[in-house]
């Protein structure tokens, strides 16, 4: 289960997801690229777990986090100077989409979610423009898993920024396993330049939830029957814990980065403060590292 991602480089603006700043400047190179190291894949503040119980099943039952260990991330973008813009971003995940996909269909399963470890690509494309001192964006992103099953999706973005603030709206097209049709993700950024080629970045997200999907909520679809009281449905059975919320705080992130001379290469670290889940489960605070490389 899952959504989109909060520690790639910050240096690269994919802090909380992977897109595009709102607005392009003249001068920013059409093409770039970059390869990154993070300490672990924190999907939009999901530290914890995506489930309805504190702590949930861990990476071994295919929940939070996407890695809780060291992995690549990779990318690249193209800005047009009329302000259409296009890109790939992909990491690698600790555990099988396939496998989690294959267990709402197959009860049996019940292990062997780290086998066939899953690979994300997210193309996204739109269009950023300004009027005044306003900026905006509007444009799409189409998840793709490799190793995945009942794991893809397309998500809507909308944007406005002004300055140093940037407030975005994602909402989600389609019910996976890890996120229910309507699902919009909410994130209000702030970016600021500091001495020393420093850069500071804050992220506030927030989700409004559709309570109920085919995946996730309080009716195991497959079975056609209801979940009993006290429990909820978690894509491949009804657990006992917390039911769904519409709306909760996710995160704050606060970060800082810095690029190491003319080497092409970025430092960056995050401090992740947990908020709520769309089953209201706490997350807890983490802290991430990572370096890039861009080109």
């Amino acid at each position: 289960m899952k959504i989109r991602n909060v520690v790639a480089s910050l240096a690269l603006a994919v802090a909380t997801s992977a897109s595009p700043a709102l607005a392009y400047g003249d001068e920013a190179p059409a093409l770039t690229a970059h390869v990154d190291l993070v300490s672990a894949y924190f999907l939009r503040g999901a530290t914890t777990t995506y489930g309805n119980f504190y702590p949930g099943l861990g990476n071994s039952g295919a929940d939070a986090p996407e890695s809780s260990r060291p992995v690549l991330q990779w990318g690249a973008d193209y800005a047009h100077p009329s302000g259409w813009y296009a890109g790939y971003w992909g990491s690698q995940i600790n555990y099988s989409y396939k496998r989690l996909g294959q267990s709402y269909d197959d009860r049996a399963i019940v292990s062997g979610f780290q086998d066939n470890k899953s690979i994300e690509n997210d193309l996204y494309g739109g269009y950023t423009g300004k009027v005044g001192d306003l900026s905006y964006t509007v444009g799409l992103t189409g998840y793709l898993y490799i190793n995945g099953k009942h794991a893809d999706a397309v998500e809507t973005k909308l944007g406005l920024g002004y300055q140093e603030f940037a407030l975005t709206a994602q909402t989600l097209l389609n019910d996976t396993v890890w996120g229910n049709q309507r699902d919009t993700y909410w994130s209000l950024g702030y970016t600021k330049a500091l001495p020393h080629e420093l850069t500071f970045t804050a992220t506030l997200g927030w989700f409004t939830y559709g309570r109920e999907g085919k995946f996730l909520g309080t009716q195991d679809t497959l079975a056609g029957t209801a979940c009993a009281a006290g429990t909820a449905f978690v894509v491949n059975g009804c657990y006992a814990g917390n039911q769904p919320v519409g709306s909760a705080f996710r995160h704050v992130t606060l970060g800082i980065s810095q690029p190491l001379g003319k080497t092409g290469l970025t430092w960056s670290v995050q401090g992740i403060l947990g908020g709520e889940n769309r089953f209201g489960v706490h997350q807890t605070n983490k802290g991430v590292a990572s370096l890039s490389y861009s080109f």
